[in-house]
Formats: structure tokens, C-alpha cells, sequence
């Protein structure tokens, strides 16, 4: 049955039921009022500038013989508005003017749903719901050719689903920190998913823990969150996304990394952005250490000296089944958005010659290093007396002795103990002290 209309009405002290297989208005006016339920097993087509006002519930399905039912379609200078609730199995097709208002819209399909237009009009959902039980592709709800967003006071739940937003934006506009929620269950999160120049933005303005639940189904299904730990009440703005393939193929070559770098990841990176001047922020990124390996620190993609460079995180946590490593108080350079989980190497440079006569060359001697979790040098004269000890490779020997008098021209030799993760270190050899 198909049910064309001008003006529909349904009201409710109590609730009253209408169904149909779809609705056409070709410019009628239709009030769902508080109550009211509106059920449609094909679909609802509003054009010609008919006016929706819906306060109580319509629920579109499936249910339906008709080519591709179960959506709600919205174009020729459309208007709806109201505060009430919109039950969608198959596609958001708007073309003309969607007013959120209070209302809620719930995307319950279990096939792909589609958040479109023909004409690019972006929609802006007050409280967005995902919801359904399909699998694989199945799972996601898509932006095609249009961004989304969450209005100031609305809310997004995923649930479990996958919110995809190819390559547009998801912006939730609500600076709550709790203004989206998700299924945390494990291996089973609900998650939003972009393709490169796609993002998840969130507004922020208290002080807090900041989520951005982004993953990605394609090949390997991961869950990766990541979040931005505000240290104020100042506004801010983040955007994020997880590439699920290595930085190799976007052009950041894993094998360009600065020489403290041992290994980066090669199965997923994240690409965060602030889109705030001035911001700085906790940054914290997170992995499965069942699924990815275990990870040390951050590195960035330095556009200027074209090179992945460690941020020096500190420190790896543990959450539930996840491990993030964080960086705190950190700047996000505008040169480029990309962060590659990174394991470092150790590095110890030490030379071998001294010459302490103020010409600003080996005038002091002292080791170059990074990486290390403990330090001790000793440093001993020909008759294996100590002359220099120290716990902090950022102590230089000057030549002097413990007493600190002179010591004469000629050789000595020193002791490194020192450790890199769990690793034992020991290096010895011989410096010459030349003081003209």
C-alpha cells in the first residue's frame, strides 16, 4: 500500500498507531504528535516542500516487496522538525532541511546504512543511535559524499556498530566528555572508522579524559582509541582517525626514522590533529599487546626533516586488554598529523681523547646517549685508582679528580655499567688526557 497525503495528523493523549508500506508527500504536512507512532514497512518520501513536524515515533522498515525500501528520504525544500523519535532500517537520504531539535535517530539496520544526499546537504543529528546485529560490512552506518555531525547538546551512541565516515567528517559538536559512548566489550567495540582526510572531531571545554573510539574493519578488524586528556577549561578542538595500514603507503616511510628508533609499527598508525592554536594536550595512543606486540613510546612524522621522530612517551599503561603509551603536555606540530607506535634502541657514543685547554674542543669529557634506564661511570687512573664516578650521563669528567685537583697528561680508563630495558650493559676502554 502506498499512502500519498496532504495532511496527516496523529495525536495522542494515548498512542495511535498508523501503518502503511510507504508514504509519499508531494508538499502535504504531517504531525506526529506526542504518542503518536507512525509505522512504515517501505519507506517515507517527503518532497514539494512538505513539512514534517514529528514529536512522537516513526519507524521505518524493511518489511516492504518495494526496491529499496526502509529509507527516509528528505528533498524539494523538505522541512522536518519536533523532538521525537525516528526508527531507520535502511537509509538517511536527506536533501533539504532536517531541524534536530530534542529528537533521537536510531540506525537499526543489519545491512549497511547510508547517511547521504543527493545535493551534498549535511545532516546534524541531536541524539544519534546505532544500533543492529550485522556482520563484517554489514556493521557500519556510512557517510557518503556528506559530513555528520552531533549537535552541541546531542549525544552518539555506537554501541557496536561502526560509524564510517570514508573520507568526510564526523564532528561532535557537544563538548561533554561523555557526549559519546560505545560498547567497550572486547573484540566487540563499537568504533567510528575513516579513510585518509577523513576525521572524528571533538570539541572539548573541561578538564578530562576526552575518547575517540576510532578503528577500522578493513582487513584486519582493529580497535585503537585514542585520547586527548584536556589539562583546562579553555575551548579546544581535536580530530582523529586510525589508518589501518602501514605509513608506507601514504608516503611516510617506516624506514626513515631517526637512528634512536629500533622498530615502528608496520600494522596501523593514527593520524591526530589540533585544530586549536596554542593547544597542548595529553596524548595517549592505544594497542593490544596480544594482537600488536609491545610498543615503547611515539614517534611523528616530521615533514621538515622528513624522518620519524621519537616524542620520548612516559611510559606504557595498562587499561582492561589494551596498553597505551602517553606523552604529556604535548604541542601537536601543525607540520604533520601522523603517530606510529615505536620500540627505541639504546645509543652510546664515548669518545677517547680529552683535551681541557678551553679551545671548546673535547673540553670536557662526557657520553652521548639516549634510551637508557640506568647509568654508572668510573673512570680510574693507571694504578686502577678512581678518580671520577658518576650515576648521570649528563655529568661530564673535566680532568680532575675526586678531590678536584688536576690530574696530569696521559692515559686513564673507564667503566660504563649501564642498562637498556632489560638488557645489561657494560663498556670499558681508555681515554688520554691532553691539557695543551
Amino acid at each position: 500500500m502506498k499512502l500519498q497525503l496532504f495532511v496527516l495528523c496523529l495525536f495522542g493523549m494515548s498512542s495511535y498507531f498508523v501503518s502503511s508500506q510507504i508514504i509519499t508527500s508531494d508538499g502535504g504536512t504531517i504531525n506526529v504528535n506526542n504518542g503518536g507512532v507512525l509505522h512504515l514497512n517501505g519507506g517515507m518520501l517527503l518532497s514539494n516542500s512538505s513539512v514534517l513536524t514529528n514529536n512522537g515515533n516513526i519507524s521505518v522498515t524493511k518489511n516492504s516487496t518495494l526496491v529499496e525500501s526502509g529509507n527516509f528520504i528528505l528533498n524539494s525544500n523538505t522541512t522536518v522538525s519536533g523532538s521525537g523519535v525516528y526508527n531507520i532500517e535502511q537509509d538517511w537520504i536527506n536533501d533539504a532541511t532536517f531541524n534536530a531539535d530534542n529528537s533521537e535517530v536510531e540506525l537499526f539496520g543489519n545491512t549497511e546504512q547510508l547517511i547521504t544526499s543527493n545535493n551534498g546537504t549535511n545532516t546534524t543529528f541531536n541524539r544519534l543511535t546505532l544500533s543492529g546485529n550485522g556482520t563484517g560490512v554489514n556493521r557500519r552506518k556510512t557517510l557518503v559524499n556528506v559530513d555528520a555531525a552531533i549537535a552541541v547538546s546531542g549525544e552518539l551512541n555506537l554501541n557496536n556498530r561502526e560509524f564510517n565516515t570514508n573520507t568526510r567528517i564526523l564532528h561532535i559538536q557537544n563538548p561533554s566528555v561523555s557526549s559519546v559512548s560505545f560498547d567497550n566489550t572486547y573484540n566487540n567495540e563499537g568504533f567510528v572508522s575513516s579513510l585518509p582526510n577523513g576525521f572524528m572531531i571533538r570539541e572539548m571545554n573541561q578538564s578530562g579524559s576526552y575518547l575517540f573510539p576510532v578503528g577500522s574493519s578493513d582487513g584486519t578488524r582493529r580497535f585503537r582509541p585514542i585520547i586527548v586528556e584536556s589539562g583546562g577549561n579553555q575551548h579546544q578542538t581535536y580530530a582523529a582517525r586510525m589508518n589501518n595500514f602501514s605509513p608506507d603507503s601514504q608516503g611516510f616511510p617506516l624506514t626513515q626514522k631517526e637512528e634512536s628508533i629500533s622498530e615502528a609499527n608496520s600494522k596501523f598508525y593514527h593520524s591526530v590533529r589540533s585544530l586549536t592554536a596554542n593547544s597542548n594536550a595529553n596524548l595517549l595512543l592505544f594497542f593490544d599487546p596480544n594482537k600488536d606486540s609491545e610498543w615503547e613510546s611515539i614517534a611523528h612524522w616530521s615533514t621538515s626533516e622528513i624522518e620519524w621522530k621519537d616524542i620520548e612517551s612516559d611510559g606504557i599503561n595498562s587499561f582492561s586488554n589494551y596498553k597505551y603509551s602517553l606523552k604529556s603536555n604535548w604541542s601537536f606540530p601543525i607540520d604533520n598529523d601522523e603517530y606510529v607506535l615505536i620500540n627505541s634502541s639504546y645509543r652510546l657514543d664515548i669518545p677517547n681523547v680529552l683535551t681541557p685547554n678551553g679551545d671548546n674542543v673535547n673540553d670536557e669529557f662526557y657520553v652521548v646517549s639516549n634510551g637508557l634506564t640506568e647509568y654508572h661511570i668510573q673512570i680510574l687512573n693507571r694504578w686502577g685508582n678512581p678518580i671520577f664516578e658518576s650515576d648521570d650521563v649528563n655529568e661530564p669528567w673535566t680532568g680532575h679528580d675526586l678531590n678536584q685537583n688536576e690530574c696530569t697528561d696521559g692515559v686513564y680508563f673507564y667503566i660504563i655499567k649501564a642498562k637498556y630495558k632489560d638488557k645489561e650493559i657494560q663498556e670499558h676502554g681508555h681515554i688520554t688526557l691532553i691539557k695543551k
